[in-house]
């Protein structure tokens, strides 16, 4: 199982303002680079704040990038998918409506059936955790049953924690937007409670291009303080 995690994030390292709602960050280019990012993956998922904030499909749009999945033997667009403890997830949005799209929602014990069999009778694939939540390791797990083996994490910052504390991410793509956002309540691209050994990642390639800085860091083997 490879896990990447692809995130835009201000010069003061914050992905939204402190009322979590949507905020444009990145460049037409960061954009176009986010669907070839995507498309080297077999599914995206992101939490549930993040799916509120921008209901949307995670998807690829470039048709050279649609055909060079097919070469692989990969479905056209790779799978769509959320994580909700309880599936607080706004109603008749396009991934809810999508045809095209294979989608996945994980939830946890107390989801309320009602939503379940909504969302599964839309066609979307629901993967019910036993836990209050559903865990990173349980996630990864579904899908590796089910032959995916390259995941993509988009956010949010306490999502993208729990597989980051786990020592669960391979590599990460981070575009650092010229601006500032401000405020100690405005969330980062990494929350969760902290790291008891710093993880280490390398820096493997870095570009700007237009004030935007394209990073791509892959995992080390052992945590800083300690010899890799």
């Amino acid at each position: 199982m490879h896990v990447s995690l692809n995130m835009a994030m201000s010069l003061d390292g914050k992905i939204a303002t402190a009322q979590r709602g949507p905020v444009k960050l990145g460049s037409g280019y960061d954009f176009q680079r986010m669907g070839e990012i995507r498309a080297e993956h077999q599914a995206v998922i992101n939490g549930a704040a993040t799916f509120r904030a921008y209901p949307k499909l995670l998807h690829v749009q470039d048709q050279a990038l649609l055909q060079r999945r097919q070469a692989l033997g990969w479905s056209p667009q790779p799978i769509s998918a959320i994580a909700s403890s309880r599936l607080e997830l706004p109603k008749g949005t396009p991934w809810e409506k999508a045809v095209d799209s294979e989608r996945w929602a994980f939830c946890g014990a107390k989801a309320p059936r009602a939503r379940i069999n909504a969302l599964e009778k839309a066609g979307v694939k629901v993967v019910r955790s036993r836990q209050p939540r559903p865990g990173a390791k349980e996630i990864l797990r579904a899908f590796e049953r089910a032959g995916i083996t390259k995941v993509l994490l988009e956010g949010g910052g306490e999502f993208n924690a729990s597989f980051l504390e786990l020592g669960l991410v391979d590599k990460i793509y981070l575009t650092v937007v010229p601006i500032l956002i401000g405020g100690k309540d405005s969330p980062t691209w990494c929350e969760g409670k902290g790291f008891k050994a710093f993880p280490r990642f390398r820096l493997r390639s870095q570009r700007e291009l237009e004030g935007e800085l394209y990073l791509e860091y892959e995992k080390t083997l052992a945590p800083l303080g300690q010899k890799p």
